[in-house]
């Protein structure tokens, strides 16, 4: 019988008990068993009386422990999480082939096998579904955001144990093997159970890449060949045979870790060059492995195989460039040519990591070789040798080249303002007019002879630049692909790093993208791009750049400005206007957005983000981040990373066949619904943030001071500011700021301001029946509407509310109310949308797998919000005792974050 989640649960949850009681005797399991049973009776009994005891109960036993035990009860149940979160994986891993071996591959929703069926039964002709395929080019960046709570070391021991628990799926284990796999389950558990689950110390920016190499070493360098071999299955089953090197690959990899500098000083020179030799290095050692492994398939001797003029010439020019290796290879495997040639391949690789003479060029001249290899192999007969390994190898170089993930940079425009008005020696120029900041940039000249000396940040600035030629020299110009500049607020922001990159002699090889983040921003987005394709330097970089301007939008700090709504409304619409101005100027938009994991920050699933994109904007190519927890929810496991990539190609794949075939005529009706619905939201919530109480309340009823104490990220959580914009919210990031909100489970910034402005529009004569029709018609409002439904379904406002009693006066605690009221107008709204009669009622795993969380997350909050009252009151306690409950409160944080699946 297979195996269920239940039995995953048991098996993962009956461990993790046995080793709470070994390591921390009987003493903290039954503190454990107390608090976990006073939480469910509080979720479960259907007697209010009861349930308000029940909860009482929860509330004085967190208050009886001391410090010491309270950690414990808190790493328990933390682990807790974090093994049942990997059960959970295993689970949907699980379904998936379930529901693939039952009805086949075209019946898994969202699957690449379904929406290749999907465009064929409407139509699409083979060469029609591959120009579709051929438009898509998703690349997914990973960045090291200060959203993931979790240690390295915490994330290898899970690794462990899920291997363990994905082990137990095998059909047949004999009892030795079933023993062998509990106990090394059980020793990985001992092991989270053992080691510090907390840093002690920041990560370092090299750290951070370390942590986010560890998914394309384990996980993505495999899961790649396996996604495309997929992609060919699927288009085979409809449209007959196909060579899987004729289908596009339409994903890539990139990352920021190591080469974003905005507000991090600890990116310097050294840690980007670095950070580009372990990509170099991660993925020669896996071409070099997987060329050793080809040696025995590959040993055909020389009479076995056709004529192949091609094999003559590839082993001629390997043999030239490293000449000095040629008797040995002959001698080694003289009548063997496909052995030989790979031994000389294996001898290049060596030598382009350490850049000596007889490299290969570039992953091309690598891929040349390797097409040949496999070109033999089918003229001489074989099917499935030239289409294993080889082919895997083929379809690894394609998508990852010698640079693993381009490396993208990024800047604050600020800087590059004082830059160029140090340079051009003219103290107003930071604060002169756009126009006459554009017109001043012919006067830069290289080298920069007249500067007598460059203040601290302009000299880093300027030697981002020199770093940038020197590693694209060194790395190939593949290595660095990108130039993010932050808070762009007008052309000559984008200009100035053009003009600084034209005088490097890099324009041609880096593309320059501007960063929309603010509301006031975004909306300049047509404006900004008319302006640039109108200046006759950026014109010449639109040729070098294959006519291609790439948009980056924030979803972040528009939403911490004008709240959710709004933003979403923005940003569709900032890609509306810049897809309008580059049809009229003939250029191809690619958007990268900036996302994060929680619906305030963009989140949600990404295949339906895809669909619900405004189809004119939507070129097929975009950029999408993976930041902090997600990077684990959609790599970490292997299956379900095949169905990330699946589902998210699919979507774009689905998008562009809808484009070609039916093109947008346009949606005035539901834009101008949809920019109303933003100005009441928008007002509803700069009425919040504006309360001058928010500040105070979100001090004292949030864990935002234990966040920002943890040692998740190299970067600070705030900007750089001074004065009021220090210790207020101003500087505060929007990461942190989402993150205290979710801990808090007020959840508020996925949902404030959605029910003022819905129901508003129910109170026009047609709102009712504009808002139901949106939501069955237009797949960004039904987007929009869905995920503020996830976000209040994961909000608790009883859970909320005490937090809010540890607020000093009755006048910022009445905050609350205000919180609570908006709440309850966004519930009550949305499933008078959706016509549902409760929340998530249209998805029931969803709203399962909140309730069974919710038991084991509320001991975590009462904990939580004990540590905090404590530590508010520090005339109550010693430095070592205060000390002792910080460590509480910050453990909770990792807590809440694993069982509610997201931070910031």
């Amino acid at each position: 019988m297979a195996r269920t989640l239940s039995d995953d649960v048991r098996l993962v949850i009956d461990t993790l008990g046995h080793v709470i009681q070994a390591q921390g005797g009987a003493a903290i399991y039954d503190a454990v068993e107390t608090i976990r049973l006073a939480a469910k009776e509080a979720r479960e009994s259907a007697d209010p009386p009861r349930a308000e005891a029940a909860r009482e109960r929860l509330a004085s036993a967190a208050h009886r422990l001391d410090a010491a035990t309270a950690l414990e009860v808190a790493r328990a149940f933390t682990l807790y999480f974090q093994l049942v979160n990997l059960a959970e994986d295993a689970q949907r891993a699980r379904e998936l082939r379930r529901r693939e071996s039952e009805g086949g591959p075209e019946s898994v929703g969202d699957s690449i096998h379904g929406v290749i069926a999907s465009v064929a039964r409407d139509g699409a002709t083979r060469d029609q579904a591959l120009a579709a395929l051929a438009d898509v080019r998703l690349t997914f960046v990973l960045t090291a955001h200060p959203t993931e709570a979790r240690r390295q070391t915490t994330e290898r021991l899970l690794a462990d144990v899920a291997t363990a628990i994905r082990r137990r799926d095998r059909r047949v284990l004999s009892a030795l093997e079933v023993a062998a796999t509990d106990r090394r389950l059980r020793a990985a558990i001992e092991a989270l159970g053992l080691h510090a689950a907390e840093r002690t110390d920041r990560p370092s920016v090299l750290d951070e890449v370390h942590a986010g190499l560890w998914y394309l070493r384990h996980v993505m360098l495999d899961v790649v060949p396996r996604f495309q071999r997929r992609l060919q299955d699927a288009f085979e089953q409809r449209f007959g045979a196909i060579d899987a090197l004729a289908l596009p690959m339409p994903v890539r990899f990139g990352s920021w870790m190591g080469g974003d500098r905005d507000g991090n000083p600890y990116v310097t020179p050294e840690v980007t060059a670095r950070t580009l030799e372990l990509h170099r290095d991660l993925v020669l050692d896996r071409y070099e492995a997987d060329l050793r492994a080809l040696i025995d398939p590959l040993a055909a001797a020389e009479g076995r195989l056709p004529d192949h003029p091609d094999l003559a010439a590839s082993l001629a020019r390997a043999e030239s460039a490293v000449p000095d290796l040629v008797e040995e290879v002959r001698r080694r495997n003289p009548r063997e040519p496909l052995r030989r040639l790979l031994a000389l391949a294996a001898a290049r690789l060596g030598r382009v990591r350490t850049e000596q003479p007889g490299a290969y060029a570039d992953a091309a001249e690598f891929l040349d070789d390797l097409g040949v290899l496999r070109d033999v192999l089918r003229r001489a007969g074989s099917r499935a040798l030239p289409d294993d390994g080889l082919a895997a190898l083929i379809q690894r170089v394609r998508c990852f080249g010698f640079h693993l993930a381009t490396l993208d940079v990024r800047e604050a425009s600020a800087v590059h303002r004082r830059l160029v008005g140090e340079w051009l020696d003219d103290p107003g120029y930071a604060t002169a007019s756009p126009a006459d900041r554009v017109a001043a940039l012919d006067r830069l000249s290289w080298p920069p002879d007249g500067v007598a000396s460059w203040s601290d940040g302009s000299q880093r600035a300027l030697d981002l630049f020199a770093t940038i030629t020197r590693l694209q020299r060194r790395f190939g110009p593949q290595a660095i692909g990108a130039y993010v500049i932050s808070m762009t607020e007008s052309a000559a922001d984008v200009l100035e790093v053009l003009r600084i990159a034209e005088l490097h002699g890099i324009a041609a090889s880096l593309d320059i993208v501007p960063l929309l983040e603010t509301p006031d921003d975004l909306r300049r987005a047509g404006p900004l791009l008319e302006a640039l394709f109108t200046e006759p330097r950026h014109a010449r970089q639109l040729e070098r750049r294959g006519r291609t301007q790439e948009l980056l939008v924030g979803y972040s700090d528009s939403m911490k400005q004008g709240g959710l709504l709004a933003s979403r409304t923005l940003i569709a619409r900032a890609q509306r206007e810049a897809a309008r101005v580059c049809r009229r100027h003939g250029v191809r938009l690619r958007v990268f957005h900036g996302r994060g994991g929680s619906v305030s920050r963009g989140g949600g699933p990404t295949h339906r983000a895809i669909l619900a994109l405004p189809h004119e904007a939507f070129s097929g190519h975009a950029r999408i981040t993976e930041q902090g927890e997600m990077r684990a929810h959609n790599f970490a496991n292997p299956d379900l990373a095949v169905r990330y990539l699946e589902q998210s190609v699919g979507a774009a794949m689905q998008v562009r066949w809808e484009t070609a075939r039916r093109p947008a005529v346009g949606e005035a009706r539901d834009v101008s619904l949809f920019d109303s619905l933003a100005a009441t939201s928008q007002a509803a919530y700069e009425a919040f943030v504006g309360d001058p109480r928010l500040a105070p309340y979100f001090r004292a009823a949030t864990p935002f001071d234990q966040i920002a104490a943890l040692n998740i990220a190299s970067r600070p959580s705030r900007r750089p500011a001074d004065g009021a914009a220090a210790t207020g919210l101003e500087g505060l990031r929007a990461i942190p700021w989402v993150f205290a909100w979710s801990q808090s489970r007020h959840v508020l910034t996925g949902w404030y301001g959605v029910g003022a402005a819905l129901t508003a529009m129910f109170a026009e004569p047609d709102g009712d029946a504009r808002l139901r029709e949106a939501y069955r018609t237009s797949r960004f409002f039904r987007d929009l509407v869905d995920n503020v439904e996830m976000a209040l379904a994961k909000a608790d406002l009883p859970i909320a509310a005490r937090y809010a009693d540890l607020c000093e006066g009755a006048d910022v605690r009445g905050l609350f109310d205000v919180i609570a009221g908006e709440f309850h107008r966004t519930v009550s709204a949305v499933l008078r949308v959706t016509g549902q009669g409760s929340l998530l009622a249209a998805d029931p795993v969803l709203a399962h797998s909140i309730r069974l969380r919710n038991p084991y997350v509320d001991p975590l909050s009462y904990l939580q919000v004990e540590a905090l009252r404590r530590l508010r009151d520090p005339a109550a306690i010693d430095a070592a005792t205060r000390a002792a409950w910080e460590r509480v409160a910050r453990a909770t944080v990792q807590g809440i974050a694993a069982g509610i699946r997201h931070t910031g």
